[in-house]
């Protein structure tokens, strides 16, 4: 059987425009998810991964140990550059103005399977530092408070720097940008 040349050139442009079409929508459907894409699942694809962060104006590299299951915080491994110690830094997430280092990121629907493997809770981490050396630094403070981690609350870190228990230093965590644990 014969098929003219005309219904050979039919079929192919019929198939051209489909391909066209299936692109175009799966173009839009890519963009829809980038759309729904947020920042904490980004960084739950960089866990283990070297990340260099911004945070309101300083810098902090590490690899990335962990985000908080409210993906309100992440902690990270650093190394002191002049001693080559490692510490551990907890950044809450709303104070990082820019990252490097981190992956392209979950398809939305998946993000939803990778937040429930999050078991981070820095309630948790804070309360392991409990009698740990700290640099903490806050929204709108001049300079960083250095102290003893003395107490941990629901929303507080109370911090002893040696005045005594009635000169402890009561930190809201709303106003905490990082807590550096230092040797």
């Amino acid at each position: 059987m014969h098929i003219p040349e005309v219904w050979i050139q039919a079929q192919a442009s019929v198939q051209a425009q489909l391909d066209q079409e299936v692109m175009a929508e799966a173009a839009d459907l890519a963009e829809a998810q980038w759309s729904e894409m947020t920042l904490v699942a980004r960084f739950t694809e960089a866990r283990g991964e070297q990340v260099d962060l911004d945070i309101r104006g300083s810098r902090c590299c590490g690899v990335l140990i962990e985000i908080s299951a409210s993906g309100d915080f992440i902690l990270l491994q650093c190394i002191e550059s002049e001693s080559a110690r490692t510490f551990e830094c907890l950044i809450r997430t709303g104070c990082i103005n820019s990252a490097r280092g981190l992956p392209r990121g979950l398809a939305p629907v998946v993000e939803a399977v990778a937040r429930s493997r999050i078991g981070f809770r820095e309630g948790s981490w804070l309360r392991g530092q409990w009698g740990s050396r700290v640099v903490i630094k806050t929204h709108d403070s001049a300079s960083p408070i250095h102290g003893i981690v003395a107490a941990v609350g629901r929303d507080f870190i109370e911090i002893d720097s040696g005045g005594g228990i009635g000169m402890r230093l009561v930190v809201a965590l709303g106003s905490v940008i990082s807590m550096k644990v230092v040797a």
